[in-house]
Formats: structure tokens, sequence, C-alpha cells
């Protein structure tokens, strides 16, 4: 509705005017037809769930599946079904896992709908009615009252003490009070105080607006927009193994063409290299891969489960593990969302008196027992005049109901937690008035009948208030005179502690004799000022330790709230991040950027405060185009999108469905130490798929090599397709899914993140997938060789080389259990699953070589004890060859 109109720039009788209403009777119910047709439906749009079938069909999209179905046809074409139906079992195993895993992911739109699906309360015609919210138009007049969910957006007509709890769409945690009166023009969503928001909370108090926006023209709508264009990012490891397949099939593609050709050219036969073809493909191709990565990620999202976190995509354990930034939200997430009493401060604190003055102030817990004078009158007299009240007294108190305003439910709680028993106080000292606190004066005040005929007047409200109706002060069990300077002292101190980011209040009282409280004349005077009471949303218990974890592996911890400056740093400060003022940028500043100039300064950037949804974007993307990988943290409405744009989204479990449903990972127990769980285990993923993939390539890398030699010296083939498929898939793949089970590494959260441009294959494993395939290869060949010019048949030729790959794999997977060190510093059998993995190897090798229907399909014999001696032989060199190699390998790497 009329984009260009700025509504908190123009006065209410301005906006009701340009929407052609009726302050006093509304729309007509014509005119509501009219709009209804013109702007629509006061909803957001639904999307359907994304259907089972699509999911299923969506798991064949990797590469690797791709390499694995060629080959299937391929060995069909051949009618070679035995080995068809392999390589198909595994291409939909594969599909299986990823299918189950994938298919917790559910409707983003339809969470977001579910957040602002209520009635409406509007003036029709004179009329005051009831009406679905969706029914609502441009030019409605709505009335709001406490615990109202605002149905649109409108512009503030009237109000009496309207406090709006904006959280779910800001981000900050106090609600803010409403006023009616004209704002500048570049007020900031967050500070518009005279326009109210869909889907937000009415806390308290009462008001009346006028529609200025309905469905996706409001807040929470642009929201649902940013979602749905919000572009998902691929991980990191996505990538890699995309660049990977395809340099992987290249390489595949060009070694078949090179060796069918160079065969016939030879004069060899076109289906013989056809078939040497084939068995080229089949050596390459590591059928097992796809299936052991998706078990190692299936098995690390279980890992994370069990410490109450829950991944929500199969690959996205992996892209934490890669994480180099984190961009956390302040409220709900490092901090628990709610108002907690932070400390009392009595003068005898701030003016001096030994132990007291501390610079903290004294806590609610500790006050009973180290003061037991002024404190507890400080928090006896906030008890007095709140007027919040617990349902269940009589429970523990992580179990207490309490109702109430936050800050008089803060109030209540810190007096229990100090002795103090609202209920039993007035048995003792009968409550005789009481004035509700009020926007207007702020204060409250509570009067009770006291001793020897004289009542006690209790007074809490705003300091500069209560200052100036105090002429006494509480100090040293003393009521002395409250001069000027001893004011101004009071005065700083309180600035002192608002720059923290607390809210301040003052308590004071006095004797008297009156009955009752002139709500009249409420100018209270003479009062005995007693303390201040500091009120904050505490950090997490977890939160502190959680981000210095997370910057000892080497993450950057930024704050993005849309919280005020000062109460962001003093957030970052209790965190120990940096926050001077270069490091801090607020929405307003951010909006004069453009995206080239952010980028130039987001490395400088630690805190930003004052930030709306569309400023989180653009904060992420800032990042990512500086080649980071972005993980960021949220529990709001307003954060749905930049979890959605962020490489990983992290939602808190108590946060909104909106929030969970565009995140990867969701911290059921809002525990933050679940996020160094999930780094943890995403990097033991990468390790372990590091390992897995120098195990299974390294074999292949040999079985090409005797393969092609075998062309170039116009020798028979050394081993065949099917020989090869069986020890790729039943020797090579158990032992391979046996290193998901690998622990992680002690030294794993001491690293720096892993930089997402570097490939799948790194310098370690293409230097050990060379140095193993060389070894084997030579020696092998060798074996081939000699056996070949002894005369020995050649079906018992090819079983020698067959059960020599294996013999090699079996040996080679205690050296790729730890690609950073050498056997001997570390348990080569810790792994029960590597053990059982190489018996279950050994007896099914066994099965292959002295079963006769396995024979007669692999074409196979059975081998005497003089080769299996020298089978062994060759299985201790080549494993001790590698392991020197890999030792010259480790030292080389350290010294340079």
């Amino acid at each position: 509705m009329n984009k260009e109109i700025q509504w908190h720039n123009i006065t209410f009788e301005e906006a009701i005017k340009k929407l052609n209403s009726d302050f006093e009777r509304g729309l007509t119910e014509e005119e509501v037809e009219i709009r209804q047709r013109q702007f629509g439906k006061n909803l957001l749009p639904e999307e359907k769930p994304l259907p089972k079938t699509k999911i299923f069909f969506r798991q064949f999209k990797s590469p690797l599946i791709y390499i694995l179905i060629i080959a299937g046809f391929v060995t069909l074409i051949l009618r070679d079904f035995t080995d068809a139906i392999v390589i198909f079992g595994v291409v939909f195993l594969n599909t299986i896992i990823g299918f189950f895993q994938e298919n917790k992911t559910s409707n983003i739109l339809a969470a977001l709908k579910k957040v602002v699906k209520v009635d409406a309360f509007v003036i029709r015609q004179g009329n005051e009615k009831e009406i679905r919210q969706g029914e609502l138009v441009p030019g409605d007049i709505v009335l709001l009252n406490p615990g109202n969910k605002v149905p649109a957006d409108g512009r503030l007509i009237w109000s009496h003490n309207l406090k709006i709890n904006e959280a779910a769409l800001t981000g900050e945690w106090l609600a803010n009070k409403k006023d009616p009166k004209i704002l500048k023009q570049e007020t900031s969503l967050a500070d518009r105080d005279n326009m109210v928001y869909m889907g937000t909370v009415v806390e308290e108090g009462i008001g009346r607006v006028i529609v200025t926006e309905t469905g996706l023209q409001t807040e929470i709508g642009k929201v649902v927009e940013m979602v749905k264009e919000a572009k998902e990012e691929k991980t990191p490891f996505q990538k890699k193994v995309a660049r990977f397949s395809v340099v992987l099939g290249l390489i595949i593609v060009f070694l078949c063409l090179f060796i069918f050709i160079f065969g016939v050219l030879t004069g060899k036969g076109y289906l013989e290299m056809l078939l040497t073809g084939i068995a080229v493909a089949v050596a390459a191709i590591p059928e097992g891969l796809p299936v052991a990565v998706t078990v190692t990620f299936a098995f690390g999202l279980q890992r994370i489960l069990k410490k109450k976190g829950l991944v929500r995509k199969i690959v996205a354990a992996e892209t934490l593990g890669s994480t180099s930034v984190i961009a956390t939200d302040k409220t709900g997430t490092l901090t628990e969302g709610k108002m907690e009493v932070a400390g009392v401060y009595t003068p005898h604190q701030i003016f001096g008196g030994g132990q007291a003055n501390e610079e903290n102030g004294s806590h609610p817990a500790q006050i009973a027992s180290q003061f037991n004078g002024v404190n507890i009158l400080a928090l006896k007299i906030a008890t007095l005049c709140c007027e919040a009240f617990i349902e269940n007294p009589d429970e523990a108190l992580e179990r207490w109901i309490v109702r109430g305003r936050p800050t008089d439910k803060a109030l209540l709680i810190a007096g229990m937690q100090a002795g103090l028993n609202k209920k039993e106080i007035e048995k003792n000292q009968p409550r005789l008035d009481t004035v509700p606190f009020d926007p207007v004066y702020k204060y409250s005040a509570a009067l009770h009948k006291g001793r020897d005929g004289k009542n006690i007047l209790s007074v809490l409200g705003a300091p500069e208030v209560v200052l100036g109706m105090s002429k006494y002060l509480q100090l040293n069990g003393q009521q002395i005179p409250l001069l000027a300077e001893k004011t101004i002292e009071l005065i700083k101190k309180q600035e002192i502690l608002s720059s923290k980011g607390q809210r301040v209040l003052a308590v004071a009282y006095k004797e008297t004799e009156q009955q009752n409280i002139d709500d009249q004349n409420p100018k209270i005077e003479e009062l005995i000022f007693v303390g201040f009471i500091t009120l904050h949303d505490p950090l997490r218990k977890d939160a502190k330790n959680t981000i210095k974890t997370c910057q000892r592996a080497g993450m950057r911890v930024i704050l993005v709230t849309g919280d005020h400056k000062l109460t962001a740093k003093a957030i970052a400060q209790e965190l120990g991040l940096p926050c001077k003022e270069k490091n801090i940028l607020e929405g307003k500043q951010l909006d004069k950027m453009s995206d080239e100039e952010l980028k130039k300064v987001v490395k400088d950037i630690e805190i930003y405060a004052r930030v709306e949804p569309r400023h989180k974007m653009r904060i992420i993307q800032a990042w990512q185009d500086v080649g980071e990988v972005v993980a960021m943290t949220g529990d709001g409405v307003n954060d749905a999108p930049a979890l959605k744009k962020a490489d990983i989204g992290v939602a808190l479990g108590s946060g909104t469905e909106a929030a969970k449903e565009v995140s990867d990972l969701i911290l059921l127990s809002d525990n933050l130490s679940i996020i160094i769980t999930a780094v943890k285990e995403g990097r033991r993923i990468m390790d372990n798929v590091r390992k897995i993939i120098t195990y299974l390539l390294s074999g292949g890398f040999t079985e090409i090599m005797l393969i092609g030699f075998s062309v170039i010296f116009r020798l028979p083939l050394p081993v065949l397709p099917g020989q090869i498929l069986w020890k790729n898939m039943i020797e090579s793949t158990l032992p391979a899914m046996a290193l998901t089970f690998e622990s992680e590494e002690k030294d794993i959260m001491n690293r720096s993140p892993e930089d997402p441009r570097l490939p799948l294959l790194n310098k370690e494993m293409n230097v050990l997938i060379f140095i193993i395939g060389i070894f084997s290869n030579i020696i092998l060949f060798g074996l081939f060789l000699w056996f070949f010019y002894m005369g020995y048949p050649i079906e018992l030729i090819r079983s020698i080389i067959f059960v020599g790959l294996a013999i090699d794999s079996f040996f080679v997977i205690f050296s790729c259990r730890n690609l950073r060190k050498n056997i001997w510093q570390y348990n080569p059998f810790s792994n029960t699953y590597v053990n059982l993995s190489i018996a279950s190897g050994f007896f099914f090798l066994i099965i292959a070589l002295y079963v006769p229907v396995f024979q007669k399909l692999l074409k196979t014999v059975s081998l005497g004890f003089f080769e299996w001696l020298i089978l062994l032989a060759f299985g201790l060199l080549n494993f001790a060859l590698v392991e020197i190699a890999k030792w010259v390998f480790i030292k080389y790497k350290k010294t340079n």
C-alpha cells in the first residue's frame, strides 16, 4: 500500500486521511469488499510440503551416483547381471539412507503463517466487531488489548501504556513503549514507536491503530519474501564432491578410451578391449564410497543428536566443521531472553563501606546471607510494589509459574531468592492501598500497615523520579539528608549502570500516617532513598565458554542483534569480544553503505546493533563474498531469512517454528555447547571421509596400474572385472565403513577451520594414494610377471593377484586410520569395527577362493600354502614401505 509513504513520518490524522478512513466509525462493509478485491486477503502465502517422491529422487543428484549408474548400465549392456545388481544395489542403499535423513524437512512458509494466524477486533460502520485476521484491509481501525497478537502493520492513533514485544521481528528483548507522536524519516524499524507490526505481541496497555499494510506488504510479509528469495548455498562438501566427481569421471573416460584405442592399435580384439575398458572403469570407480560417506554422515548426526542437537540435512554437519565465522543473535541465543535482577546497589556500596563497595552490586541470591540490612530492604520495597504473583510458590524454583509484567516477575523472583515471601510480609503488614506503575508518573507505590500507628509507603520507579521525590538517604543504618553532591554521585552511578546495557530502577520509602494514596495528586515527597536495582537479560550459562572454545578453534564470532548499541556492547564485553567503536556498526550506518563498502570493512566489525532482517542478509553475504563459511544462530522470525542464506543455520529449540524450519541444526536443549559438539563432529566426519577416500582410491589406483601395465606390455588381464568388483565391494567396503567409527583426533579443536576452496583430495591424500598405489603395483605386477613366465595357469595367477589386492587393503586400512601420525604413535587395533571388518573380509575371501559356486562366478581357484606365504610377505613389505613413506612426508610437512 503506497510503498513511498513513510507512515511513521506523518501524523495519524494524515494517515487516516490518506487511507480514506474514519477514526470513530472505521470503514463501511462496502468499502471493505472493494479493498479486499484490491489488496487480497491479509494472509501469508502457503507452500505445499515437498512431496516424498521428490525428496527420494533428489538423492540421485550426487555426481558419484551418476558415475555408479553409468557403470551399472554398461555392465547391463555387457549382460554381466551379477555386477549390475551389486552396483545398482549400492546406489539404492545410498539413496534410502539419504531419503530417511532428509525427510525431516518441513514447510517454511506454513510455519511463518502459523505464527500470525490470529483474530482481530475492529471498528466498522461505527460498531466494534471480531473478525478473522485474513479479512483485514488497509484503512481498518483495529483495537489492541493485552495478550493480542497484532494482526497487521499499522499506524498508532492513540494508546494508554501500550507496550508491545517485538522480539520475534526485531530481536529486542524488552517490550517497546508505543507513542503516536510523529518520528523522523530515518528512524529505524526497531525504534518506530508509533507503528505496530503483524505477529508481534501486546504485553500491556491498550491502543487503537489504523491498518497501513496487509499480507506480503507487512514487515513479516517481507521476511517471507526474503525466505523465498534467499538462495540456499551449496555446502563446501557438495562443491568439493562435485569437483572431485567431474575430475574422476574425466580420468575414467580418458583411461578407458586410451586403453581401448591402444589395445586395438596393438592388435587386440574389440570385445577383449571393451572388457578391459570396463575393468578399468570398475577399478577406478570407488563403488563403496557413496554408501560409506553417507553412513559416516548419518553416524555423525546420531552422535550430535545424543548431545541434543538435531541436524536436519545430512551434509550440514560437515559445513559446521568448515565454519570460519559464526554470526550470532543476542536475544534468546546468547542470552536467556528474559528479565532478571542483575544487582542491588545501595548508598553503602556506592559511597564506600569496606566489603560492600563492589562494582557489580549484590546479587539477590547472596543478599540474605551477606547484607541483611539495606539490601534486603531494597528488595522488600520492590517486592511490595510489584504486581506479579507466583501461582505455585510451594514448588521448586525452576517449576514456578509467575504471572505479571516481565519487570514485576523479575523483581518478585529476586525477592523470593533473597528470602522474601510477599504473602508472608503482607500477613504481618497488610496492604492498605496501591498505585500501579504509570508511564506518565514513572513509578509504582504501595502503602502497608506499620507499627505504632505508622504506615509504610514504598516506592519503585525511574531513578530520576525517585531521586526527585527523596529528601533523605539510607546510609549505615541512618537516614541522612540527601545533599546535592550525593544526588550527582548517584546519578553518575545510574548512568554507568545504564551504559552497561542494564535497566535501572530506584527504590525508596517513608513512614507516614496516611491511610491511602491520593491517586488524584500522585506527587510524593520526603522519601528515604534506599538504592538502585538493575535488571538485564542474562547470558546463557554456557555462552562465554562456548565462544572461547570457538575462538580457540579458529572461528570468528560476531554479534548481530536488533538491540541498542550500548546493550550489545555490554554483552560483547561480558563475552570477551572486541568492542571498540571501530568494531561496532549500527543498522542506520549499514543503510548508508554499498555492498562493496561493507565488504571492505566486514572483517573489522564485531558487533552489529539495531539491525533488521534485511541487514542480516547483507552481513552474511559480505562474509561469503570474502570466502568465509558462515554459520548464523538465531531463534526469531526475524532470523529466518539469514538462517536460510547462511552456509549453516543454527536455531534454538525454544525458538520460533519459522527459525527451526529453515535451519540446518536445531539446539534441542538451548545449550550453545552443542555447537562445539557439532563443530567437533563435523571435523571428525571430514577427517574420516578423507581416510575412507584415501583407502578406497589407493586400491583403485593399484588396480588401474595393474591393468594399464598389462595392456602396455601386451599381457593378459592380471585380474578380471568381477574379481575387482568383489574386492572393491566385499573386501574393501566393510573396512571403509568401519572408518566411520574412528574417534576424533586429540588436536581436532586446536586446528584452524579448513579453507572451503581446498580440494577434497589434499596433498597428504594425493601423496599417500600415489605411494600406496606405486608400491603395491610394483610388487604385485612383479609377482604377476614372475608367475606368468614360470608358466603358472592364468586362473591361478589371477586368483593370486585378486587375493594380493585384498591382502593389501587389509594392511593399508591400519595406515589410513590416521593420516597425520605413524602407526607406532597410535593404537592400530583400537577400532573394534575395523578389526571385525578385516575378519569378515578374510572370511569372504576364503569363500571366494574355496566355495565352488563362487569359484565359478568369480573364475578363481584354490591357493596353496606357498602362495599364501608369498602374499603375506607381500602385505607386510608393502605395509612397511607405506609407513616409511608416511613418516618421511609427515617429517617434511613439519619442517616446511
